[in-house]
């Protein structure tokens, strides 16, 4: 169970605010897990400070958020029109029905029928092997991260920022198996509590054990800044490390 060490360290190299969080997409339930039904963009703020919270298509209290974990079909009929109305003349997030089918269709679908249970845990504590590592952290930290992700391939993140904030945090990248930055969507950063600097990363595990491997050559994670000697012959001085 290595990312229960690999949470220590990371958290101690940025300097984070409570956990990463573990997320497993998991055929049976945690061992235990915190009581009630949860909105997803509260549950990830819970699991940071210490929670297990186990989402299914029943103790999930948003029907938003269990559609776009996959966890439940999206809604039908009058429900289906109900949720339109709410997304156009309730939170007012798109201008028409037309721009909300247009936003659904060109981000990845939700990944439906891959498990029964999303296990959100502090990855100190998590039972399950994560398949996304999650981080609510400051614009810096993110650099960070994505700095240690793009140190060993050079490729850059296909990013995507737009759709519900569980959709961005999980289902995109478990589907993709892409890193991902996520301003999160306006109203579950309103309503659930974020501070004004907070973002989320969202990085698949096996990625992430990349991530850690950069720790000690990057100077994203712990390497000392230096300024070869043919620079120096140069006559550059180069940018300024990082104070």
């Amino acid at each position: 169970m290595e990312w229960k060490d690999y949470a220590a360290e990371i958290s101690a190299v940025l300097g984070l605010a409570g956990s990463p969080i573990a997320i497993t997409y998991s055929m049976e339930p945690p061992a235990a897990a915190a009581a009630g039904r949860h909105r997803v963009c509260e549950a990830f703020l819970k699991a940071r400070e210490g929670e297990t919270i186990d989402l299914t298509a029943e103790s999930s209290s948003c029907r938003g958020g269990s559609w776009h974990l996959g966890l439940a079909e999206r809604p039908k009929g009058e429900g289906d029109k109900a949720l339109k109305e709410f997304l156009v003349k309730g939170e007012k997030l798109f201008c028409s029905v037309t721009v909300f089918h247009r936003a659904q269709y060109l981000c990845a679908a939700p990944p439906f029928g891959l498990a029964e249970h999303v296990v959100l845990s502090p990855m100190q504590k998590a039972e399950f092997e994560p398949d996304v590592v999650l981080f609510i952290c400051n614009p810096l930290q993110a650099c960070r991260l994505v700095t240690l992700d793009n140190y060993a391939t050079g490729i850059p993140p296909k990013l995507e920022m737009c759709g519900s904030t569980c959709h961005q945090a999980v289902a995109y990248p478990v589907v993709t198996g892409e890193l991902n930055v996520s301003l999160m969507d306006y109203t579950s950063r309103r309503m659930s509590g974020y501070k004004a600097d907070e973002l989320l990363v969202s990085i698949p595990y096996h990625r992430f054990i990349g991530v850690m491997r950069s720790l000690d050559k990057c100077t994203a994670g712990r390497a000392k800044f230096e300024v070869p000697e043919s620079l120096r012959r140069l006559g550059g001085r180069g940018p300024s490390p990082e104070v």
